[in-house]
């Protein structure tokens, strides 16, 4: 199968094939139990944080199959999403193309980010955006480049970082890609300090979490939105334990 696969890509782009597998499988899409990998209270954390952040936009960067994309789509805030593989970018494309707040990006993460920041949303940098990174991955982490492109023009950000490590509960898992390439709080210690971050995480114990359990981190620069997030039920800063 896969000879075949790689020769319909030649022939037709994988844009083009990804759509194609879109159309012939739909409800392949709805992998990893739903949004947010079926993280329930992950799910909670996210709504809890649109609810009271009252953001003007938000940005996904990894859209890989768009079920997270969709389920954000229905707070109906615009969202931009970007994709680096094209034959996900046209998997996602063929999926969410009929849903008009949804705007998406066949690019690299730190290019999108930049085109977003001095383009659709160069109006509204004073405004609450949410960033939700998912673009990691074992040849390229853009992480540390994404904090440094987005809190020194969008300083009422909310940054949510999927796939990360919460120290004091083991069982969330994030992402490890070896030396100096572990979702850790290390990792993005010089651009915590640089942009003066205040960090938060996710009050569910991995415990009652559902899903698959990953971890996450919640990052704000703005005093006005740091209130805010020490008023959001679903997150904690780390003296402050989880409680089961």
């Amino acid at each position: 199968m896969k000879p075949l696969k790689d020769g319909l890509i030649l022939l037709i782009g994988a844009k083009s094939y990804g759509a194609l597998r879109y159309r012939g499988s739909p409800t392949s899409g709805r992998a990893w139990g739903g949004p947010m990998n079926g993280q329930g209270g992950r799910v909670r954390l996210v709504a809890e944080l649109l609810l009271k952040t009252e953001p003007v936009a938000i940005v996904e960067t990894g859209t890989y199959r768009g079920t997270t994309t969709e389920w954000l789509a229905a707070f109906q805030l615009p969202v931009y999403t970007c994709e680096a593989s094209g034959l996900n970018f046209g998997f996602s494309r063929a999926r969410l193309g009929v849903v008009p707040n949804v705007h998406m990006l066949h690019m690299d993460s730190r290019s999108a980010l930049r085109h977003l920041l001095t383009g659709p949303l160069s109006a509204q940098l004073d405004k609450p955006i949410l960033f939700y990174l998912d673009a990691h991955g074992s040849q390229d982490l853009p992480l540390a480049e994404e904090i440094d492109i987005i809190f020194p023009t969008a300083s009422r950000a909310i940054v949510l970082i999927d796939d990360f490590q919460v120290p004091d509960d083991p069982g969330y898992a994030y992402d490890d890609y070896g030396p100096g390439k572990l979702l850790t709080p290390d990792y993005i210690a010089e651009g915590v300090a640089r942009h003066s971050l205040q960090c938060f995480y996710p009050r569910t114990p991995a415990e009652r979490e559902t899903g698959t359990r990953r971890g996450c981190i919640v990052l704000a620069k703005h005093a006005d939105i740091i209130a805010t997030l020490e008023g959001v039920a679903n997150l904690r800063q780390l003296d402050a334990p989880a409680k089961g």
